[in-house]
């Protein structure tokens, strides 16, 4: 079971595995937004603070963000479409290119994706923090005006009041960084530089997530790959131990 952490497993098993890993990620995911349905007064109580924390650090950049798109019209529509499309299609793809041609870079990923989540699950539990766009402060929502709210918001599944840390930015960096560790090609590394900081702007822009949401998302996405790296090492250092250990004497059978 431990190799499962250093590569994934061949075959149509090793595919149910993930797709058991999956789900057991999105039961997680709706456990939490059940045990959060009724703490929107809190959230919204804690987006005020995390907003006069902002301004007192003067990092409240949102309304200078939302000025950007309210300056060019179809720059919300290309944002509510990068927030969408450029999130977990991107990190989908990702996981099925690196579990077909790299096993040991795709168990990375999968591993460091679960420690992050568990991690950025735990803190929507204890602090639920309501995004910008559904507080009374004046920020617009380009994502409620388009047609791709039903894929960015799946009724019964997204959890309205998760903004501190973003998964948006915090799984596109674990992606960046696997993927910089297996990929050659110039135009892919680029990619995988430009893609998280493009996400960093478009969050902010379109009123999903504060300014300070996106540092904890890349601090949680960091974290989750010290973990599956720590993981990964002690699981080799224990398999090295093991057949470097002579097996055991048989004892002989008495007279």
């Amino acid at each position: 079971m431990t190799s499962l952490l250093l590569a994934r497993r061949p075959g149509p098993a090793g595919v149910l595995v993930e797709l058991g890993v999956v789900a057991i990620a999105l039961a997680a995911n709706l456990t939490v937004r059940w045990l959060t349905l009724d703490d929107l007064d809190v959230a919204l109580s804690h987006a005020q603070d995390v907003l006069a924390l902002e301004q007192a650090w003067h990092l409240d950049w949102e309304h200078a963000a939302q000025d950007a798109v309210r300056a060019v019209p179809w720059l919300g529509t290309v944002g509510a479409w990068f927030y969408v499309w450029g999130y977990l299609p991107v990190v989908a793809l990702a996981m099925v290119v690196l579990f077909v041609r790299h096993p040991h870079a795709y168990a990375r990923l999968r591993n460091a994706l679960v420690a992050s989540g568990l991690v950025g699950l735990a803190l929507y539990l204890l602090y639920p923090l309501a995004p910008p766009r559904l507080t009374d402060l004046g920020y617009a929502d380009p994502v409620a005006s388009s047609v791709v709210e039903p894929s960015a918001r799946p009724v019964g599944i997204a959890n309205e009041i998760a903004a501190m840390p973003s998964f948006h930015v915090g799984y596109l960096v674990v992606v960046s960084v696997v993927v910089l560790g297996v990929t050659g090609s110039a135009l892919v590394r680029a990619w995988c530089v430009l893609h998280p900081l493009v996400m960093c702007w478009v969050v902010v822009a379109t009123g999903n997530h504060w300014v300070v949401d996106l540092p904890a998302g890349v601090a949680v996405g960091v974290l989750g790959l010290v973990v599956a790296d720590r993981v990964a090492e002690a699981v080799r250092v224990r398999e090295r131990g093991s057949l470097a250990r002579p097996p055991a004497r048989r004892a002989r059978p008495g007279p």
